[in-house]
C-alpha cells in the first residue's frame, strides 16, 4: 500500500475502518508512562495477521514483518523520557521512524508541538488513529517522512528516534538530516533509544566532533523469554 492509498485526515471511525480491513481488526493496549495514559492501536490477531501475509507471499519473495506495530521496551524508555525532559510547552518536536509514535503522544501530552513521521503507511495510519484516540490531534502532525532523504519545512529543538540504527546504510544520510532539522540553538537535542545488543557504532563514530553525547543505561527483564537485557539512550547536542 502507498502513501497515497488513503487519506489521513479522515475521521478516527473512517481510518478504523481502514485499519480493520487491511489488518482483520484491532484493539487499543492501555499504556501509562510516568503518569500519562494513552490509547495504543495494536493489531488485534497478530498471529492471524502473519499467516495471512505469509499466505499471499510468493515462494521465494521475503515476509515483510509489521515490525512497526511492536511497542519496543527502547520505545517505553524513550517515552519516559519525553514525559520528563525538560522542554517549555509549545517547544517542537520531531519524531523519526516513529512506528505507533507512543513517545511523540507523550510528548504531545505534555504540550509540545510534535510532528510524528516515518516511511510506512500502516504506521502513519495507527499513529493517526492513536493521535486522534487520545485527543492530541492540536498538538500532533502526521507526516510522511523518509530521513535518508526528506526535507521538512521546519526545525525542532529535539528529535527522537528509537530503533532507527539497524541498517548501516542510513547512517550518513541520517546525520545529514540532523543537520538540517534540528534548531540551530545551544539546547537543541537529539534523543536516541535503541536496545543494547544494537551497537550502532557507525553511527556514533560519525557523531563524534560533531555532538557532546552522554548515554545512559536502562536495564530491564524480557517478559517473553525472562532475560536480562538493556535498553540504552543516548542525548547528543551539537558541540558548536
Amino acid at each position: 500500500m502507498s502513501a497515497k492509498d488513503f487519506e489521513l485526515n479522515q475521521p478516527l471511525e473512517a481510518l478504523v475502518a481502514e485499519a480493520e480491513r487491511r489488518f482483520g481488526g484491532i484493539v487499543y493496549e492501555e499504556v501509562s508512562i510516568a503518569g500519562v495514559t494513552l490509547q495504543i492501536p495494536q493489531i488485534k490477531d497478530m498471529p492471524r495477521y502473519l499467516d495471512r501475509l505469509v499466505g499471499k507471499t510468493r515462494p521465494g519473495d521475503s515476509v515483510e514483518l509489521p515490525l512497526w506495530a511492536k511497542m519496543w521496551p527502547s520505545c517505553l524508555m524513550l517515552g519516559m523520557f519525553m514525559a520528563r525532559c525538560p522542554l517549555p510547552e509549545g517547544a517542537r518536536v520531531l519524531e523519526v521512524g516513529a512506528g505507533v509514535g507512543v513517545s511523540g503522544l507523550v510528548a504531545a501530552s505534555r504540550g509540545l508541538k510534535v510532528t510524528v513521521s516515518d516511511v510506512e503507511p500502516d504506521a502513519l495510519l495507527f499513529s493517526r488513529i492513536g493521535v486522534l484516540k487520545n485527543g492530541l490531534e492540536a498538538n500532533v502532525e502526521v507526516v510522511d517522512c523518509d530521513f535518508t532523504k526528506a526535507e521538512l519545512p521546519n526545525r525542532f529543538d529535539m528529535i527522537i528516534g528509537c530503533e532507527i540504527l539497524y541498517q548501516d546504510h542510513v547512517y550518513e544520510p541520517l546525520h545529514a538530516f540532523f543537520e538540517r532539522h534540528l534548531a540551530e540553538t545551544p539546547e537543541a537535542e537529539i534523543v536516541i533509544a535503541l536496545d543494547s545488543v544494537r551497537k550502532g557504532q557507525g553511527f556514533f563514530k560519525r557523531a563524534e566532533g560533531r555532538y557532546r553525547m552522554m548515554k545512559q543505561e536502562f536495564p530491564y527483564k524480557d517478559e517473553e523469554t525472562g532475560q536480562e537485557r538493556a535498553s540504552v539512550l543516548y542525548r547528543l547536542r551539537r558541540t558548536s
